[in-house]
């Protein structure tokens, strides 16, 4: 993988939201599949898994939470760096969703620059 260029799930039901993260993400040279239902995620990664080489997800979502989705993904692959992202970071949530493998836990009121540079630091590491 080339950690400058590699593809990106975002998962947020806000599609504002959703569309500037996946701009700021294209033109730091990541290719982005964007999508705003984690079910829809969970399918778009199922259906191939291995194309993918990080996930962005939102933790607070109707149907299922990005910590539900991340135990999904890293069932099926446990190498994916996984990072949440959420308005509301409480410490159960954190330490749950550290134990089932997310890498980071981000304010998703952070400024996107911040969203990047975790990014980088995540696929470095």
């Amino acid at each position: 993988m080339d950690k400058d260029h590699a593809h990106i799930l975002v998962i947020d039901d806000e599609e504002i939201l959703l569309d500037l993260v996946s701009e700021v993400l294209e033109e730091h040279g990541y290719t982005v599949t964007a999508l705003t239902s984690a079910p829809d995620a969970w399918d778009v990664f199922l259906g191939r898994p291995s194309v993918f080489d990080l996930v962005v997800a939102d933790e607070i979502m109707p149907e299922m939470s990005g910590t539900e989705l991340a135990k999904e993904i890293l069932a099926i692959r446990p190498d994916i760096p996984v990072i949440l992202y959420t308005d509301y970071p409480e410490v159960s949530s954190e330490k749950r969703a550290k134990a089932i493998g997310v890498r980071t836990i981000l304010k998703k009121s952070s400024r996107t620059e911040e969203l990047v540079l975790c990014i980088k630091r995540v696929l470095e590491s």
